[in-house]
């Protein structure tokens, strides 16, 4: 027979469906700093499928301060209601990420570095819930979360109670609050960048382009971004430009709704989308053609760059968002497109003389001199940090990426890693002083295939020539994904949120003391693969942090 059993893991923590609650914790304690999310999971086991599981949370008391008309101030205190109960959906890991690259099954080499061995399931879906859920199966895993504030140090402590079938347990969940706070991010914080499919959105949500209902979850995935510490937002130019027989026409209607929904978010950052991409998407191609009207660059090309970019900077000026522009050219130039990136940087530079450009960058000295806001992979970065150190000192930005690489070892999003690599990319600039924003492809970028083989595209049973090429790592192509009128989070979403969060507080210890700063972050991280993997040694780690940025 079946027991009912409840036990706490820490939300870095990877669960399983055959977790056993017996290796979790009653009673479990993390400290945060203030003006963020205490969070923390819940594994359950011995369920019985189709009958209710209740949650009940005894929060604790928050003091809160109104003032009067007079000047005085009258101050309550009342129970802290600011939290949200998940249920966490299991994602299938098909293969494991490959040990440089991809997938295992892409390179026919097995990577030593994941955390179980595919085929395998992993919870990493967050999905809202109320206090009482159906058992769907067996076993169960619920995130809790809640945002704390305090002036002071202080103990927060939520019982929790959990039934089913007649049975409850009663778990403790305790938060040490830091007066230290962490603002939400802004125009000054590192830049991060999640991009969306547009077209997914509008195929998941049953949202044609352009409707009411696809700006409205266009929003939601800007605003879960936002609460994920995203300040900057990729809009793809086939949104605010319309093909006419004269060429590519701004549409000014599309792109002020677009900037009001980043407006609305509290987004600051502007990405303009891609102008250009390789001729006939062939990887090694030495031309490029107009990702609107495929015109070849050399060639008509330039003349309707300039044309383009003119309306649009047009535009930028009479609604004072130059500031805000940053643009994009060509994703992952290689050196073989050199001079043709070189000849459209400047059509785009003429044409929107002041407005920077990022791009993935794979090209180096090739292209020096044409890019503003460099944007290697970490691995590369690590590899050739000196160029990219001398570019810097020449008064180019340095951002990183990851993507489907790197693997083995390094620090991605992949599911087949810890969470703690999530929250390591927002502790790295800490260490290199010179990585001022990180990026990622994808935010959600999934074909329908992706929600149940985000390991994809494994071959057909009747394909017998299906190309590896473009076997995607699990969890590559999503860290949000798409619900019913609604889009949830993920478990490594909410990691790299943290390491974000760390990052404020790092910046701000390094302005009180930067050789101990150093120090403190190279005892935990020491490179993007050189890092500690242990997440007790991590929240250690972090509370030694707290106690830097609130006691002086």
């Amino acid at each position: 027979m079946n027991v009912f059993e409840a036990a706490l893991f820490d939300e870095l923590e990877p669960l399983y469906p055959d977790t056993n609650p017996r290796g979790g914790a009653g009673v479990y304690q993390i400290s945060v700093p203030s003006g963020t999310y205490a969070g923390v999971h819940i594994m359950l086991s011995g369920l019985t499928p189709g009958k209710f599981v209740t949650f009940e949370a005894a929060p604790p008391l928050r003091t809160t301060e109104t003032a009067r008309d007079d000047g005085t101030c009258v101050i309550r205190q009342e129970p802290d209601s600011r939290w949200k109960l998940f249920e966490l959906l299991p994602l299938p890991v098909e293969v494991n990420s490959g040990p440089v690259s991809r997938t295992e099954w892409m390179s026919q080499d097995v990577n030593g570095h994941v955390i179980r061995r595919a085929p395998f399931m992993v919870y990493d879906v967050l999905r809202p819930s109320g206090g009482v859920v159906t058992a769907g199966s067996t076993v169960m895993a619920l995130a809790f979360r809640c945002k704390v504030d305090s002036r002071k140090r202080e103990l927060k402590k939520w019982e929790f109670t959990l039934s089913h079938d007649g049975i409850s347990r009663r778990l403790t969940f305790e938060a040490e609050v830091f007066p230290a706070s962490v603002p939400d991010a802004g125009p000054n914080d590192h830049k991060y960048v999640n991009w969306f499919g547009v077209q997914a959105i509008a195929a998941y949500h049953n949202a044609p382009l352009f409707s009411d209902e696809w700006y409205r979850m266009f929003e939601k995935y800007l605003r879960l971004g936002k609460y994920g510490r995203q300040n900057m937002a990729l809009l793809p130019v086939n949104l605010y430009f319309d093909l006419q027989k004269n060429g590519p026409v701004l549409n000014e209607e599309k792109l002020d709704r677009l900037v009001e929904i980043l407006d609305k978010v509290g987004i600051y950052w502007i990405e303009g989308g891609h102008l250009a991409g390789r001729k006939d998407n062939e990887w090694a191609a030495a031309e490029a053609e107009l990702t609107l009207t495929r015109s070849l660059l050399p060639g008509s090309g330039e003349a309707e760059l300039e044309n383009l970019c003119g309306q649009l900077y047009t535009y930028l000026k009479k609604k004072k968002l130059t500031e805000r522009w940053i643009q994009s050219f060509m994703d992952e130039p290689l050196d073989c497109l050199a001079d043709c990136y070189a000849a459209g940087i400047r059509a785009v530079k003429n044409a929107m003389p002041g407005i920077p450009i990022v791009d993935a960058t794979i090209a180096r000295e090739s292209i020096a001199g044409t890019v503003d806001y460099w944007c290697p992979t970490i691995d590369k970065y690590e590899k050739y940090r000196d160029f990219f150190d001398q570019r810097h000192d020449k008064g180019d930005h340095i951002l990183v990426y990851t993507c489907l690489d790197p693997a083995g070892n390094f620090c991605n999003r992949f599911l087949d890693q810890e969470r703690l690599r999530q929250v390591w990319l927002g502790w790295a600039p800490a260490l290199y002083s010179n990585i001022e924003g990180y990026l990622h492809w994808g935010g959600m970028f999934m074909d329908r295939l992706d929600f149940y083989r985000l390991s994809a595209p494994l071959p057909d049973i009747t394909d017998y020539d299906t190309s590896r090429s473009t076997c995607l790592p699990a969890g590559d192509s999503a860290v949000m994904f798409p619900g019913f009128h609604e889009v949830y989070s993920s478990t490594r979403l909410e990691a790299h949120r943290i390491g974000l969060e760390d990052l404020a507080l790092l910046q701000r210890a390094r302005d009180l003391n930067a050789p101990e700063t150093l120090e403190l972050v190279k005892q935990v991280f020491r490179g993007y693969a050189d890092y500690e993997k242990e997440v007790s040694v991590y929240r250690k780690t972090r509370r030694l942090l707290l106690e830097m940025v609130s006691e002086r």
